[in-house]
C-alpha cells in the first residue's frame, strides 16, 4: 500500500515507519493522520510483523500540529458553532492498544503531537539532536494522546507539570537523565540502534513478549495484588508453551557449549 505523508517498510519480522513531510518537518495533518491508522493496522494485522520502530525523515521527528489549521478551526466554529474534527481519539487508542511492541526513535526535534507520540511508545531511542517540547498551553491548549497519563509516570509529577505549563524545550540530554528515553544515540547510528533492538525481540518467544508487555501495561492502573494474580496466571500459562520448553532447551545448549 502506498501512503503520501509516510513511508512503511518491513523486513525481519520489524515495520519500520517513517513519517515523511521533511520540508514541513513532518508536522501532522489529517493526511498523516489518515495514513498512521492505515499503517498501524496493517501492521498490527500482519502476522509477520513482531516490532514496529516508528521515525521521522529529515531533520526533525515531528514539529506538531500544523497551527494555520487550528486557526481555520476556530473561525470556522465561530461562523458555524460546530466543533473542530482535527483531534479525536482514534489514533492514541490504536497506539494504547496496539498489540505489538513499539519502539520509538526520535531523530530530531519532536514538539506538540510528535512528542506525545514518542510518549505512546514502548521504547524511546533518540539522537543526541532529538529535543522535546509541549507547548499546548502557550496556544491556549491541553495535553492530549495520553500524554497526562504517561509524562507523570516517566519523569515524575513535578517535572511534568514544569514543562506542559512553561512548554520549554528539552534537550536530548536532559530527556535522557530524567527518564523520558531510555537511550541517547549518536545521530547516525540511530535508526540501526532501534532496528537492531527491535530485531532482538522481534526473535524471541511470541506469546511471552507479548505477556509480557501487557502485564506491564496494566500495572501502570491496577493494585499490587491484581498484579500478583495476573502475573501468576500469565505464567502458568506460559509454562506449557511449546515457545517456552524450546527457549529454555536452546538455552541449557548453550550453556553447555560454554562449559
Amino acid at each position: 500500500m502506498q501512503f503520501k505523508t509516510i513511508i512503511y517498510e518491513t523486513a525481519d519480522r520489524v515495520a519500520t515507519l517513517s513519517l515523511n513531510r521533511p520540508d514541513s518537518l513532518n508536522a501532522f495533518d489529517e493526511g498523516m493522520k489518515k495514513d498512521l491508522l492505515k499503517a498501524l493496522s496493517m501492521a498490527s494485522s500482519d502476522e509477520k510483523i513482531r516490532v514496529v520502530v516508528f521515525t521521522g525523515r529529515g531533520r526533525a521527528f515531528c514539529a506538531g500540529a500544523d497551527l494555520n489549521r487550528f486557526k481555520d478551526d476556530y473561525e470556522y466554529f465561530e461562523r458555524t458553532g460546530e466543533p473542530p474534527g482535527f483531534y479525536d481519539i482514534s489514533l492514541p487508542r490504536i497506539f494504547t492498544s496496539f498489540p505489538k511492541l513499539l519502539i520509538a526513535a526520535v531523530n530530531g526535534p519532536a514538539v506538540g503531537v510528535g512528542m506525545t507520540m514518542a510518549l505512546a511508545c514502548d521504547i524511546r531511542l533518540a539522537s543526541k539532536r532529538a529535543s522535546f517540547s509541549c507547548p499546548f498551553t502557550r496556544v491556549g491548549l491541553t495535553p492530549e494522546f495520553g500524554s497526562s497519563y504517561y509524562l507523570p509516570r516517566l519523569v515524575g509529577y513535578a517535572r511534568a507539570v514544569e514543562w506542559v505549563l512553561t512548554g520549554r524545550t528539552v534537550k536530548a540530554q536532559e530527556a535522557h537523565s530524567t527518564g523520558l528515553i531510555n537511550h541517547l544515540v549518536a545521530p547516525e547510528a540511530l535508526l540501526d540502534e532501534a532496528v537492531k533492538m527491535a530485531k532482538e525481540i522481534a526473535a524471541m518467544p511470541e506469546q511471552a513478549i507479548d505477556a509480557a508487555r501487557d502485564l506491564l501495561r496494566q500495572a501502570l492502573s491496577s493494585s499490587l495484588d491484581e498484579t500478583l494474580e495476573r502475573e501468576m496466571k500469565v505464567l502458568h500459562g506460559l509454562m506449557t508453551s511449546r515457545g517456552h520448553y524450546v527457549a529454555v532447551c536452546r538455552l541449557l545448549d548453550q550453556m553447555k557449549g560454554k562449559r
